[in-house]
């Protein structure tokens, strides 16, 4: 398709880096203003940072879309879809490091030690970020509704390409220490931001297409099952077209004229605007209940940015239960069973595994690409454990709803057995009165 050549991938990236800055030697350089200049072997660590980050960033977005659009069983697009937001993201890091396809980088490795060449990137992306994945997907009829929401959402990827790029530091330059032990995991939290909303914007610019009197589905998911990725997510439209249409976080509201510079309407999780919620779109929920915080003092800074992310899953996953529902769970915890572990885990590998490969160089020959591809992704898999929000032993059930962090889920995981009767007591009040369809309401925090 002619419009793969505009996705680069992570050692085209390092490639591009290496050819600008040339061999560099032993010689040190400095700018006009007498500042150090990066080295290659700097930039190329950066390069690594920023790709640690897009990595776990996927994660993150993968649990949040999945817990966001459960009741329209996006789980059974969501890779694909996430694939396609990930290669489109490529592009804009691609620009922003290295200039290039976009025409937004502006060769800057020149620049100070800390500095990263973001300048005209979040200008310069609405028309080709768009036109691609728009084009990719078959959703070329929908772009009025996407694009002008689209470079507002690039400030999510920038600001997570440069937290992972400005953390990364030569100790020489730097008299206070090395990398930013945080650095990767707040990149990620920014960069999974951007992730989520892109794929907000699109299903909403779907029904706003749809809904706004000259939009059929049936004509939309034909454009799109002749495209090289849109089929599935199409014949999930149609599945789900009425349920899309009522979403109250799916519903954009025409721009008036003269009016650019308000706020974009579609934002995740915004506090703004509450008098105008619909009453009914949330069933009535017990009343709030806060569990004592869970502690991450034997974590290593790098990883509390995983940790309040896993934290937030089994938060987000306990208020999707009844009370009825969290008191028969834990009255009755289910055992987990070993084969879906194995099946999920799996999966997960054999997923890792296919995107590892398709960043591997040309010119590794086929078996040495698979072997190494292989290797990493079980390397990674090691590092990782499934994720059950919530955890068994506080009324999950046995269901993978993510991976993440081994070492942050052994800390989170025995934390639960002092504070379930906590849990349990104010469950048992709500169920008391008469309240027990009612959702669960707790409130998880970090120490």
């Amino acid at each position: 398709m002619h419009l793969n050549y505009l996705v680069p991938s992570w050692f085209e990236i390092e490639s591009r880096v290496t050819d600008e800055m040339g061999y560099q030697g032993r010689a040190q350089f400095r700018t006009h203003l007498n500042e150090p200049v990066a080295s290659l072997a700097l930039n190329l660590r950066r390069v690594k940072a920023v790709q640690s980050a897009f990595n776990q960033a996927e994660w993150q977005a993968s649990s949040t879309l999945r817990q966001r659009f459960a009741n329209l069983d996006i789980a059974s697009i969501l890779n694909e879809l996430l694939k396609v937001v990930r290669e489109m993201a490529m592009i804009i890091v691609g620009s922003t490091l290295t200039g290039g396809v976009i025409g937004a980088g502006i060769g800057a490795f020149g620049a100070g030690a800390g500095a990263v060449p973001l300048a005209g990137a979040g200008a310069a992306m609405g028309l080709k970020v768009s036109g691609w994945i728009l084009g990719v997907l078959g959703l070329a009829s929908i772009a009025e509704f996407f694009i002008e929401g689209l470079p507002r959402i690039g400030e999510y990827y920038l600001d997570g390409i440069r937290i992972a790029w400005e953390g990364t530091r030569d100790d020489s330059y730097n008299p206070f220490g090395g990398d930013d032990p945080q650095a990767i995991s707040r990149a990620a939290h920014h960069i999974a931001l951007g992730h989520v909303e892109v794929v907000v914007l699109l299903l909403g610019a779907i029904v706003s297409y749809l809904t706004r009197g000259r939009g059929d589905a049936r004509v939309l998911a034909q454009e799109m099952a002749a495209s090289r990725k849109g089929a599935r997510l199409g014949q999930w439209m149609l599945k789900h077209e009425e349920g899309l249409k009522k979403r109250p976080d799916l519903q954009v509201p025409e721009r008036r004229k003269g009016a650019g510079n308000e706020p974009q309407p579609v934002q995740p999780n915004r506090q703004a605007g509450k008098e105008h919620e619909p009453s009914t779109v949330k069933p009535a929920s017990m009343p709030l209940h806060t569990v004592a915080c869970f502690k991450a003092d034997k974590l290593p800074p790098s990883k509390h940015g995983e940790f309040e992310r896993q934290l937030k899953g089994q938060q987000e996953g306990l208020n999707r239960l009844t009370v009825e529902e969290f008191l028969e769970n834990v009255a009755n915890p289910v055992k987990r069973n070993p084969i879906l572990a194995r099946k999920a885990r799996k999966q997960m590998q054999d997923k890792l595994e296919q995107r590892i490969l398709d960043d591997l160089p040309d010119e590794m020959s086929l078996f040495e690409a698979q072997r190494m591809a292989a290797r990493l992704a079980k390397e990674t898999m090691a590092t990782l454990a499934a994720l059950h929000n919530p955890d068994l032993t506080a009324g999950g059930k046995d269901a993978i709803d993510d991976f993440g962090d081994r070492q942050v889920n052994s800390t989170i995981g025995p934390q639960w057995k002092s504070k379930i009767k906590s849990m349990q007591t104010a469950a048992e009040q709500t169920l008391k009165s008469g309240s027990g369809a009612s959702l669960m309401n707790i409130k998880l925090h970090k120490c």
